[in-house]
């Protein structure tokens, strides 16, 4: 039997946790006040200013009763993230345009095409619809074309939202138009339409291009991504940043030449690593289980988002390795990588390893101080949030929107 003392002592420590519990529920209800406040003033669910004070408030307090900052910060993440859930499932003030645009979505019953489409219709404008599987008795608040010439010349802005290999037809049929709209893609990879983009910004047309860097799955935009990339008319990025200025994405516009090359590090890079892992595993049999049963945190940590990546779509991961031309550069560093990797385990060279090791949390620890201002405070939450922009450009975070559910899995194009 445990002593008395103890019974007492245990008793105290669940009354603390329910303390604890109520306090959370205050904090929540709060939460709640301050989104609602945020909804009526037109501001987006997140302020990353004030979530850093928030962390730094946590490390501080508690550090106190000598609990380390990186467990100070981690229950101030969850604090957080669980804020923006109350705060998110509130929606988000929808900015009705100053004017309803027609937007024709090419490929607009795909997944991301569907995404863009309601995202849209949602918005307050006119919605049209190119695409063989649109069926007009089902189609609801959308128009469904089939002419694609006449419905572009009539579009304020037309969105190719077709798999990668079908862009460069559509592109092509898009250019024999008289067509005034602004013109954007959403593509992963923009190799399969430079030659089209290029030759339609010499005959006049107004284009940019688009990467949203998160899937249709997504049902909030705070903490996400979005490029506007810039091909040469000021005019066309304006409006194509115009449209998502209701939305609580982060909007980056960069060069279009510069984003494939990005994208393989931050797109194709974790695909790869993944696979990698799966694969390795996969090599090697063994009884069912045996592996959860002897790993480490480590593991389990890599496993999670191994397993995300190898649940997407497989021709949109193929199509983001194959029509990449930065993916044979990116091949040559893993190899050469690995490579010294096994050179210094092989050697026992013990400085080699020890300064890949460093050169690795530099840069990674230098990436993750930067991703609290730019995505957001806590970890990815879906495979599609590794695959975050970079680089120089202008960054800004829009206004609020929340966009409707579209469809589930998939990558951004």
């Amino acid at each position: 039997m445990p002593e008395p003392d103890l019974v007492e002592l245990r008793a105290a420590l669940a009354k603390s946790d329910t303390e604890i519990r109520l306090a959370v529920e205050r904090r929540l209800a709060i939460a709640r006040r301050i989104g609602e406040a945020k909804r009526a003033a037109g501001l987006p669910v997140r302020d990353y200013t004030a979530e850093r004070g928030v962390l730094d408030r946590w490390r501080e307090e508690l550090s106190r009763v000598e609990v380390p900052p990186e467990r100070a910060e981690t229950l101030a993440r969850w604090l957080i993230e669980e804020a923006v859930r109350v705060q998110e499932r509130l929606g988000e003030t929808v900015v009705a345009p100053a004017r309803a645009t027609d937007i024709l979505v090419v490929g607009g019953c795909g997944l991301m095409g569907g995404w863009m489409r309601e995202f849209f219709r949602a918005g307050g404008h006119r919605v049209g619809v190119v695409d063989p599987r649109a069926d007009p008795q089902r189609a609801l608040g959308y128009t469904v074309h089939t002419d694609l010439e006449r419905a572009a010349q009539d579009a304020d802005v037309i969105v190719v939202a077709t798999p990668m290999r079908s862009a460069p037809a559509v592109y092509r049929e898009l250019l024999k138009t008289e067509a005034e709209g602004v013109i954007f893609d959403i593509l992963s990879v923009k190799q399969p339409i430079l030659p089209w983009v290029r030759r339609g910004v010499g005959l006049g047309f107004h284009l940019t291009s688009v990467h949203p860097l998160f899937g249709p799955s997504a049902r909030t935009l705070s903490g996400r991504n979005l490029l506007v990339l810039d091909c040469g008319d000021p005019r066309a990025n304006l409006r194509a940043t115009q449209l998502f200025a209701s939305s609580s994405l982060t909007i980056s516009e960069l060069p279009l030449e510069r984003h494939d090359g990005l994208m393989a590090e931050t797109l194709a890079l974790p695909h790869i690593v993944s696979l990698l892992f799966g694969g390795v595993l996969a090599s090697a049999p063994r009884p069912a289980g045996e592996l959860y049963r002897s790993a480490p945190t480590s593991f389990f940590r890599q496993a999670e988002v191994a397993q995300l990546v190898a649940s997407e779509n497989p021709e949109l991961a193929y199509d983001i390795q194959t029509l990449n031309p930065s993916s044979e550069a990116l091949f040559d560093r893993l190899e050469k990588t690995l490579a010294g990797l096994r050179k210094a385990v092989r050697e026992s060279d013990r400085a080699t390893y020890h300064r890949q090791m460093e050169e690795a949390r530099a840069i990674l620890e230098r990436e993750g101080t930067n991703r609290v201002g730019a995505h957001g405070v806590g970890a990815p939450r879906t495979e599609q949030d590794l695959s975050l922009g970079g680089g120089k450009g202008t960054h800004r975070t829009a206004g609020p929107y929340t966009p409707p559910h579209v469809g589930s899995g998939g990558g951004s194009s």
